[in-house]
């Protein structure tokens, strides 16, 4: 392949990896922000399709026969990346239900803030806890995980060859499950102390019923509260590493089960 003599395969080859690519990264953490401009990832998206390219094994990307295979191919490639994205974006929905669950706990369910992400309104804890999350994301390499899937994707999975096992649908339920496990033990630190703080403000309202429990429990609560966010960071770094550990060989599980 010269620098301007491209054939009719190449060229359907590199748009194929262009199409799971950009997919991966419009909806990726961090660089599917709402904040990166769509253009600024268009030209990620390029720029990582040259670069993938000479990587991409011959063969992976078979020609399609007509215009229906045509299409039929790139809307496998846009599931393929989709897939690949929504299992990254799974431990930052963990992270942002632990916070969700944590804010309830503390009286702040009605004080939201707009999340530059997604532009969409989540409670003050949850916002912290999934900013943490992005900088633990791109601290830890999370972002090279991210492209070294990419890669593996184009040796695992073949888009004229999906076949959808019994393994897939009981892979995701795993996964689902995993995430909800992940938000309890994020937020289970903060919710154990405020649950024995009500038990014991409880207690108080039944043995000192002059005292208004109210009004001395809600500010108590998220002073209590914000505390013990700051003390259990060193345990949510902890589960967020561990996380990132495991999360090649979830993506190439996931890819192995297409």
């Amino acid at each position: 392949m010269g620098l301007f003599n491209f054939s009719l395969g190449e060229l359907e080859t590199a748009m194929f990896i262009f199409f799971r690519v950009a997919a991966v990264l419009f909806f990726a953490p961090f660089f599917g922000s709402q904040q990166v401009p769509a253009r600024l990832k268009i030209a990620l998206a390029l720029v990582f399709s040259v670069a993938l390219y000479p990587l991409v094994p011959a063969g992976a990307l078979s020609r399609p026969a007509g215009l229906f295979e045509l299409v039929v191919v790139v809307f496998t490639e846009l599931t393929i990346g989709l897939a690949i994205a929504y299992a990254v974006q799974l431990i930052f929905a963990a992270v942002q239900l632990a916070g969700t669950v944590v804010d309830f706990q503390m009286g702040f369910g009605v004080v939201n803030v707009i999340d530059p992400q997604t532009q969409s309104q989540v409670p003050i804890a949850a916002q912290f806890h999934n900013i943490i999350a992005v900088l633990f994301f791109l601290a830890l390499n999370g972002h090279h995980v991210l492209i070294g899937a990419l890669v593996d994707s184009f040796e695992l999975i073949n888009p004229h060859r999906i076949d959808f096992s019994s393994l897939t649908p009981e892979f995701i339920l795993q996964v689902f499950s995993a995430t909800f496990i992940v938000a309890v033990k994020i937020a289970a630190p903060v919710m154990a102390v405020l649950f024995f703080l009500s038990v014991g403000l409880g207690l108080v309202a039944r043995t000192v019923p002059q005292m208004n429990v109210f009004i001395v429990g809600f500010p108590l609560q998220i002073g209590v509260g914000l505390v013990m966010i700051g003390l259990s960071m060193p345990f949510f770094s902890m589960i967020l590493k561990a996380q990132w550990a495991e999360l090649p060989l979830r993506l190439r599980t996931l890819m192995g089960t297409f």
